[in-house]
């Protein structure tokens, strides 16, 4: 199998809304520009408050008085929202006009922001975080599609180049950036900056958005399936809410009962999503296409391959500050071999594809496991070793840029070109929802190992959470042992 140059995933990626042959105005290419510089701070801020939220989970604890599961669900909350609500969102920007929905988009991730920054508690701080889930949501699908529709020829991989090192280089700025306005608490706001950073951000955005962006629709936009993203978002909501809570409560017997019942809920959304199909409409889960067992196999690859990745990030952030004492500056400067191994694992990859083929995408998960393994090493050994650490994650973050835009692309090749747009939305809804489901999972294991009081020295306090690390990630290398699997079926030479 043939995987195609990160310039031709860029650009398979635009089509995640669907996008048809649009008519755009005559524009000068100079406004373009412009629109792409604005277009890309939107990816870059949302990106950003996936990752920086991790540096600050422990001050949100402490000042808070956050419980385990409140911890999670505010990692969870995000992430779900998004996933449930991207495809209508982007259907809307398809009816009423990409710019007007990123403008939207921005001001509700902007208000969201603001009222995070201002939470009196965990509950009000999930609640927030979903709305800023939503905002993303909005927001996120327009960018992909405008990029796509005003960049032709070599502009588009250019355009799509620029999105990609934007979108890389969040992931370092949350980590450094966020922990230095942690651990400086500037104006005494604390955690809380890391959120309240993002309403002038989000102003200027929409100020210089509503000058710049060129507006586009397509031509023929869907219709919204309004009532299959309630029951999916019921679905998750019984899913997820319960089994985190459970543990604070000691598993009462409805923490087991409604998770299992939303098995029923998922299977209500699939006959749903099926039944629009034979009806000639648009799901946001176009669940006959799974019958093509490649791309089955794919998207179940890219869900267990996100929920190692975020779950991973939060065990690993609560050994650094909770069982180290790592500030939350010195917490981001360990994470940030990952994002610097990432961007060149996505600059080494056209070469790697040039001489593997379809065998680089197990490369990339290969490299991501093993970055696993050493770190389930370390922290049952020596789990303040930070220079051992730090090696682990530069396996981690290069498996991870060699594998996600990889894996989009052997997702594209198993469907026709004109299902791109609805095969890309499903591989984003599985990134999200993975990385939801495996924070909940991961999260559960861990804080189950710390149940047990606590020893009062710092050593034995590291270990004690670097074996929770280590218990926990047990479940994050079985998740990418999966992964590959899926993936080494999705790239399989012969079409099933």
């Amino acid at each position: 199998m043939k995987l195609a140059s990160p310039a031709d995933q860029n650009a398979a990626q635009g089509q995640l809304v669907g996008v048809g042959l649009v008519q755009v105005p005559s524009e000068p290419a100079r406004d373009r520009w412009y629109s792409l510089a604005v277009l890309v701070s939107g990816i870059f801020m949302t990106t950003l408050d996936l990752f920086i939220v991790n540096v600050a989970l422990e001050r949100i604890r402490q000042n808070l008085h956050a419980s385990p599961a409140d911890l999670q669900l505010v990692v969870v909350a995000y992430s779900a929202a998004y996933g449930v609500f991207l495809m209508n969102c982007a259907r809307l920007g398809d009816l009423y006009g990409r710019k007007r929905l990123f403008l939207i988009g921005t001001g509700v991730f902007t208000v969201a922001s603001a009222m995070c920054g201002v939470a009196p508690s965990a509950a009000f701080l999930i609640a927030a975080r979903v709305l800023q889930g939503i905002g993303a949501a909005l927001l996120m699908p327009q960018i992909l599609a405008t990029i796509r529709v005003l960049f032709e020829g070599e502009a588009r991989p250019k355009a799509f180049s620029i999105m990609g090192i934007v979108q890389g280089l969040a992931s370092p700025i949350a980590q450094i950036g966020g922990g230095m306005l942690v651990t400086y608490d500037l104006f005494g706001l604390g955690w809380r900056l890391i959120f309240l950073i993002n309403v002038p951000v989000g102003l200027v955005m929409l100020l210089l958005g509503s000058m710049w962006i060129i507006e586009t629709r397509a031509p023929v936009p869907a219709r919204l399936d309004v009532k299959g993203a309630i029951i999916l978002a019921s679905g998750l909501l019984i899913l997820f809410v319960p089994f985190l809570e459970g543990q604070d409560h000691g598993w009462p017997w409805w923490s087991i009962v409604l998770p299992l019942s939303s098995v029923a809920i998922f299977y209500l959304f699939a006959r749903f999503e099926a039944a629009l199909v034979r009806r000639g409409q648009v799901p946001i889960f176009d669940i006959t296409m799974l019958s093509n067992r490649r791309l089955l196999a794919g998207v179940i690859g890219v869900f267990l391959f996100f929920a190692s990745i975020s779950s991973f990030f939060l065990s690993l952030t609560l050994l650094l500050q909770a069982g180290l004492g790592y500030t939350p500056l010195v917490a981001g400067l360990i994470f940030t071999p990952t994002a610097l191994a990432f961007i060149t694992a996505a600059r080494l990859s056209p070469a790697i594809v040039r001489h593997m083929g379809g065998r680089s995408l197990l490369l990339g998960v290969g490299a991501f496991f093993t970055g696993l393994t050493l770190s389930v090493l370390v922290a049952f050994i020596v789990p303040t070793s930070a220079p051992l650490l730090v090696a682990s994650l530069i396996f981690n973050g290069f498996g991870q840029g060699l594998t996600i835009p990889l894996a989009l692309n052997a997702n594209l090749s198993t469907v026709p070109e004109a299902q791109a747009g609805m095969a890309s939305g499903m591989v984003g809804t599985m990134q999200t929802l993975g990385a939801a489901f495996g924070v909940a999972i991961v999260g559960v294991i861990f804080f189950a190992d710390l149940s047990e009081p606590l020893a009062l020295t710092l050593e034995a306090k590291s270990y004690h959470y670097g074996h929770a690390l280590g218990r926990a990630t047990y479940f994050n290398l079985f998740a990418t042992a999966l992964s590959a699997l899926c993936f080494l079926y999705l790239t399989r030479t012969k079409r099933a």
